[in-house]
């Protein structure tokens, strides 16, 4: 069985379908308990505290890793690079390490290990996917009705929260999606 990680909400649900270890890497001891206990994941790191990542990601994945998903980017994404198998798969949907430097600073050359791993790392944008809208509502509307996924929102109310919100999002404050109701 090997790992996936960073992978979606439903993962932690699906993965059971799918043969999968699943783990994600969170920024709280609260966030690692909650995905393991409440959302079915194996395992997590707190990158806010791990002393030492490359040593964790290899006892949490003995096996290597297959898929990535990936909206960190930096440090992170450079430790899980030494860790992907052959034919791994890194799904590319954001670099949020990198959004509010003015430099984007030079990092770990990735194309050595793309080459020798003979792994694929490709850019994820929703909006290539609009054609898939329709099946992708359908089958979660029918996971969630079957209780195969969850989901957590963190609602905050008023326009008034919504530069709260946003800043929260940053501090890692919210548990799953954070909303705005007006």
């Amino acid at each position: 069985m090997r790992s996936r990680w960073g992978c979606r909400k439903y993962c932690g649900a699906n993965r059971k379908n799918k043969r999968l270890s699943c783990s994600r890497i969170a920024g709280s001891d609260e966030k690692i308990n909650h995905l393991i206990q409440d959302f079915g994941f194996d395992a997590g790191i707190n990158y806010k505290i791990s002393k030492d990542m490359n040593r964790e990601i290899s006892e949490k994945c003995p096996n290597g890793i297959d898929i990535y998903f990936d909206n960190v980017g930096g440090k992170i994404l450079d430790t899980i690079m030494h860790h992907i198998n052959e034919f791994a798969r890194i799904v590319n949907c954001g670099a949020i390490s990198n959004y509010n430097k003015e430099r984007i600073p030079n990092g770990m050359r990735l194309e050595g290990i793309l080459v020798e791993k003979r792994a694929k790392m490709q850019g994820f944008s929703v909006l290539d996917h609009t054609n898939e809208f329709t099946e992708t509502v359908e089958q979660l509307s029918e996971w969630l009705q079957e209780n195969k996924i969850q989901y957590d929102e963190t609602i905050r109310r008023g326009f008034d929260n919504i530069p709260k919100a946003f800043i929260e999002i940053f501090a890692g404050k919210n548990m799953g999606k954070m909303l705005v109701e007006m």
